[in-house]
């Protein structure tokens, strides 16, 4: 399920995620990279690195350019607080590569008072009752960076709209600005360089065109009309970014979000519950 927060933050917030699975007795997740960052609130099972290392009960992720494997034993229940590309560094003043590939934990960046906005959280009797209590927190966490914001904003949503289909010289042309500008700015606000960003965007619009195929050779249309050269071309960006081909990505029936995927496991009768 997804709720969108109050107005005003709407600029910086793209939205508020919440994702549950039911009953599970261990379950594997392959989370890949949409351009967006975020603040994850584990309300339910703490979630496992690779190494079986306990994540935090609440974290930040940083721009994920290729992807990562958690795991959970027991219920997962998520609250995530997705950002657009550039909302972090514009609303709380995170620059964009501190983060990189990185989970941290909420209270190295935020402060202790994460600590007791993870406990409101788990209070909550609803989705909307969490999304309130969000929305209040960071209507007071503003202190926001306006500097490279107006550009990076306007060049991210044109991305957008081209679908992540452009060329570098087009994206000056728009933005008026020199490339040495262009990937500095973005860098900084974003977290990843526009020709990065563009190809994250372009992979998701994919993700978007298959979604009612049916069978993989349906594909092969679509590899085009997204803006690859060939098939070889998709599923080489395919594999760095989610780790899988297009056709076991497709297969994979329990999709808790676009780039959240649980892998099926024989040995574990699970059903998934997503409002998505």
């Amino acid at each position: 399920m997804q709720i969108l927060p109050s107005p005003e933050l709407r600029a910086f917030i793209k939205h508020y995620l919440f994702i549950s699975s039911v009953a599970p007795l261990a379950n594997v997740l392959r989370i890949f990279g949409d351009g967006n960052t975020g603040i994850v609130f584990c309300l339910g099972s703490t979630l496992l690195s690779t190494d079986q290392d306990k994540l935090p009960k609440t974290f930040v992720y940083g721009q994920i350019t290729d992807h990562k494997t958690l795991s959970a034993n027991g219920t997962i229940l998520l609250c995530i607080v997705v950002f657009h590309p550039f909302g972090m560094n514009s609303l709380l003043g995170i620059q964009g590569t501190q983060l990189k590939n990185i989970l941290v934990d909420s209270q190295d960046v935020l402060g202790a008072e994460v600590q007791d906005l993870q406990e409101r959280l788990q209070e909550a009797e609803s989705t909307e009752g969490m999304a309130y209590i969000l929305d209040n927190f960071f209507r007071n966490k503003k202190s926001i960076n306006l500097s490279l914001y107006p550009m990076v904003s306007s060049a991210t949503q044109w991305m957008l709209r081209r679908k992540g289909i452009f060329t570098a010289a087009e994206l000056i042309n728009y933005t008026g600005w020199q490339q040495r500008s262009l990937e500095r700015a973005f860098n900084d606000a974003v977290g990843l360089s526009p020709k990065k960003l563009g190809g994250i965007i372009r992979l998701h619009h994919f993700l978007g065109a298959i979604r009612n195929v049916k069978a993989k050779g349906e594909f092969t249309s679509l590899v085009y009309d997204t803006g690859y050269y060939d098939q070889a071309h998709l599923i080489r960006e395919f594999k760095n970014i989610t780790g899988l081909t297009p056709g076991s990505y497709h297969k994979i029936e329990n999709h808790l979000a676009v780039n959240v995927v649980l892998f099926p496991d024989e040995n574990i009768q699970l059903q998934v519950k997503t409002d998505l």
